[in-house]
C-alpha cells in the first residue's frame, strides 16, 4: 500500500549507507498514572538532578526504549503467524544467532549487535536522551515493603516472622516526563513502528511485571528536519522550567527551531496542527481498527523484504 509521506525528515527507502541524515523528533509526554520505580545505580530509587533548586528524578532513555522494543517484537510475532516474513521464529532479543536470522523491524530500527563468536552489527536509527520528571521527586515519600522468604510468605520454614523491611521511592501519579525521541535516516515504516511501540506500551520501570499500567504516553509534537533535530530535556528544565510545562516547551521549541525544521502540534498553540499524513500514521500505529492492523502488517512486511534484499541479497 502507498501512504502519504512528509517531504522532509525521512528517507525514501531503506539503505545500508546513510549518506544523508534527515531526522524526525517525537516530543513525548509520559504521564505517570501509578507509582513507578525507576532505578539505575540505586536499587531503591531513581537517580536525581536538581533544576532551579528542585530535585527531579533522572531516567536513562533506554529504560523506556527497551520496554517499547519488547512491545514491537510482540507485534511482529502476532502479525507474522506462520509466514516468517516479519521475524524469524528462533530470533531472541539481544541474543541473535546469526545476521540473517536477526533482520526484522526491531533491529532495522533500533540496531543490533552480534553476541558470542558472531561479529556483526547495525547502528540504531533511534536516539533517546535522558529525561527527567517535570515536577519534584520527593525522596521522603517512601513506600515500605516487607521482605519475604523463598516461600513467598512472611514466615520461614520454622514459622519465624520476617522483620526485614525495604523502602522504594517511586515517582508518584500526577508527575510526568517530557522525552525527546529522534529517528535519524529513518523510513516512514520505521516511524510508524516507533509510534506503535510508544502508543502501545503502558508498563515501565522496575518490578513492572507486578503492576498494571503505570505510564500513559502522549505525542505532544513532531519535528521534521533535513538534518539533526535532537533536543535536551535537561536544557528544557534548566532554562525554561515554569509552572506550565507546555508554555515552557513552546518557548524552548521556538528558540531551538532552525530554518530547515517543521514543527507540528495539536497541543502547543505556537505551531500548526498535526498534518493529515501524521494523523494517518497515528491511526495505523494505534491499531484501533482491523483495517489499521492490516495496513500495518503490509507496511512492515514490505520494509522487511526490502531490507533483506539490500542486506542479504
Amino acid at each position: 500500500m502507498k501512504i502519504e509521506k512528509p517531504k522532509q525528515g525521512l528517507v525514501d527507502k531503506f539503505s545500508i549507507y546513510r549518506k544523508r541524515k534527515p531526522s524526525v523528533t517525537l516530543v513525548i509526554r509520559r504521564d505517570v498514572v501509578e507509582p513507578t520505580l525507576f532505578r539505575n545505580t540505586n536499587t531503591d530509587r531513581a537517580e536525581t538532578q536538581e533544576f532551579k533548586d528542585q530535585l527531579h528524578a533522572q531516567v536513562n532513555g533506554e529504560k523506556f526504549v527497551s520496554k517499547e522494543r519488547l512491545t514491537g517484537l510482540d507485534l511482529l510475532r502476532k502479525l507474522d503467524g506462520d509466514e516468517e516474513e516479519l521475524i524469524a521464529e528462533s530470533y531472541t532479543y539481544n541474543e541473535p544467532e546469526s545476521f540473517e536470522n536477526a533482520i526484522n523491524m526491531d533491529t532495522l530500527t533500533y540496531g543490533l549487535a552480534g553476541t558470542g563468536d558472531e561479529d556483526f552489527a547495525m547502528k540504531s536509527r533511534v536516539v533517546e536522551g535522558y529525561t527527567y520528571t517535570t515536577e519534584e521527586y520527593d525522596l521522603m515519600n517512601k513506600e515500605t515493603r516487607n521482605a519475604v522468604y523463598e516461600s513467598g510468605t512472611m514466615r520461614n520454614e520454622e514459622g519465624e516472622q520476617s522483620e526485614a523491611l525495604f523502602d522504594y521511592v517511586k515517582v508518584q501519579p500526577g508527575n510526568s516526563l517530557v522525552h525527546f525521541v529522534t529517528l535519524e535516516s529513518g523510513t516512514a515504516e520505521m516511524l510508524i513502528y516507533i509510534l506503535h511501540n510508544i502508543l502501545n506500551t503502558k508498563k515501565y520501570g522496575a518490578r513492572e511485571t507486578r503492576t498494571g499500567k503505570n505510564i500513559e504516553n502522549n505525542i505532544l509534537a513532531i519535528i521534521l528536519g533535513d538534518h539533526d533535530t535532537s533536543l535536551s530535556t535537561g536544557e528544557l528544565l534548566m532554562e525554561y522550567l515554569t509552572d506550565d510545562i507546555e508554555d515552557a516547551l513552546s518557548d524552548y521549541l521556538s528558540d531551538a527551531k532552525r530554518n530547515d525544521w517543521e514543527i507540528y502540534s495539536d497541543e502547543l498553540s505556537e505551531f500548526s496542527d498535526f498534518p493529515d499524513w501524521f494523523k494517518d500514521f497515528h491511526k495505523i500505529a494505534n491499531r484501533s481498527t482491523d483495517s489499521a492492523e492490516k495496513k500495518l502488517k503490509e507496511l512492515l512486511t514490505n520494509q522487511t523484504k526490502e531490507a533483506n534484499e539490500c542486506l542479504v541479497g
